[in-house]
């Protein structure tokens, strides 16, 4: 029922489009084009809020909203695609009532900033959208940091400009914008809820720990708000001298509030997956202990381990070597979590350990020695999950140890006897 729902918003927004489009070849009617910020929402993709551009011409009333961040959910092999970073967004329009209501029944805000443009201005970013939208222009490949619904609406309204759109350097919080990396902007987003934000933690690499240059900070929608907000557009002018100069003119007329964001609930900030592993980390350490004064095997315990490990390794190491996300080329963890675990639980039942405990070591280091040499962020709770592996592997070089220790001794008490004899 959505999927039909969204096909006849589509067919319903087209068929607008095309009579704009008509009415556009025949006479010049008065537009009005204004930038529209989504704040976040509770659903994973409208966490990070929203851009699209709105097209009101005043003649015809005909009111639009023209908007990159399409997808078909019920597409063949959508999630598959969406892992490997093949997923294909759309640019779509719909009446302006219809994407107005759909937010305010989610309760999320919309900031519409009016655009500073002349009527040419207007009509030129219009045919910019118009021709967009055609079957064979409309379908892009989308990139989450790179290439995104506000990168789009971004790159259209500056190509519509008769001049150029300069943005003013802006501080926040007393840091200079440019300093900020991708993935500190995308954890206050997260905050609600921290396995969102250890989630991506665990996946995205040191690529995204990159300062950002001013204009690739404007992949978040609110973002480029913000810099829209105080950007200007230069242009050429003449004198009666005929000397050319430069005037700057703002690039937003006016900002006003369309919809008001529904009042979010207040969470506790419960550091659950820190929680979580350091208890993890604490039984295990536990356990261990009791092995080792025992001489005893848990071998239970490992092989738990390695089917966890290996499968978060599966995830890690399909993102690291397939997919084309931003980021997730550039993972150190996928060192350690990779789905070699599942090859040694054989190893692990019959407790042929020993050189493999000393392999696995050497991983963990140079994992450490790749962690402090590109600097990678580490969410606070993978270090507790990471020194629990590590544990174990220590244990079990101990438990060896004292296998051999005691297979010696007992050896040596042997040959002693023979010679008594």
């Amino acid at each position: 029922m959505k999927r039909l729902i969204s096909i006849l918003i589509v067919i319903m927004a087209c068929a607008n489009a095309v009579e704009a489009g008509n009415v556009a070849g025949k006479q010049r009617d008065s537009l009005c084009v204004s930038l529209l910020t989504c704040s976040p929402g509770d659903i994973a993709y409208t966490m990070y809020g929203h851009s699209a551009i709105r097209v009101h011409n005043i003649t015809t009333r005909k009111d639009l909203v023209f908007n990159y961040g399409m997808f078909n959910f019920d597409e063949d092999n959508f999630i598959y695609k969406f892992v490997k970073g093949e997923t294909d967004y759309i640019l779509g329009a719909e009446p302006a009532d219809f994407f107005f209501g759909r937010y305010r029944e989610r309760g999320i805000g919309i900031v519409e900033q009016s655009l500073n443009f002349t009527q040419d201005e207007c009509w030129h970013l219009y045919e910019i959208l118009w021709t967009n939208i055609q079957p064979q222009n409309r379908t892009y490949r989308y990139n989450w940091l790179y290439d995104n619904c506000t990168t789009r609406a971004r790159d259209a309204i500056e190509r519509a400009v008769n001049g150029h759109v300069v943005y003013k350097s802006r501080l926040e919080a007393g840091t200079d914008m440019t300093a900020l990396s991708a993935r500190r902007m995308l954890h206050p987003f997260a905050r609600a809820d921290r396995w969102v934000e250890f989630g991506q933690n665990f996946v995205l690499g040191y690529e995204i720990d990159r300062p950002l240059a001013m204009r690739q900070t404007m992949f978040l929608p609110h973002k480029f708000k913000d810099y829209a907000s105080g950007a200007v557009i230069v242009k050429e002018a003449l004198t009666d001298a005929g000397d050319t100069i430069l005037n700057e003119i703002p690039l937003i007329s006016t900002t006003h509030d369309v919809l008001k964001p529904a009042a979010a609930d207040s969470h506790d900030y419960i550091d659950s997956p820190l929680m979580c592993f350091l208890l993890l980390f604490i039984i295990t350490l536990v356990l261990s202990i009791f092995e080792i004064r025992r001489h005893l095997t848990f071998k239970w315990i490992d092989v738990t381990f390695c089917v966890l490990t290996g499968l978060a390794g599966i995830l890690v190491s399909f993102l690291y070597y397939f997919s084309q996300h931003a980021g997730v080329s550039t993972n150190v963890l996928v060192i350690i979590f990779n789905p070699l675990p599942f090859i040694w639980i054989p190893f692990v039942i019959r407790r042929k350990v020993r050189i493999l405990s000393y392999a696995i070591l050497a991983e963990f280091i140079l994992f450490f020695i790749a962690i402090f040499a590109v600097r990678q962020h580490l969410d606070p709770a993978i270090w507790p999950l990471v020194s629990t592996l590590l544990v174990r592997v220590l244990v079990n070089i101990l438990l060896n140890k004292q296998k051999y220790l005691t297979l010696h001794s007992n050896s040596n008490f042997h040959k002693r006897e023979d010679k008594g004899r």
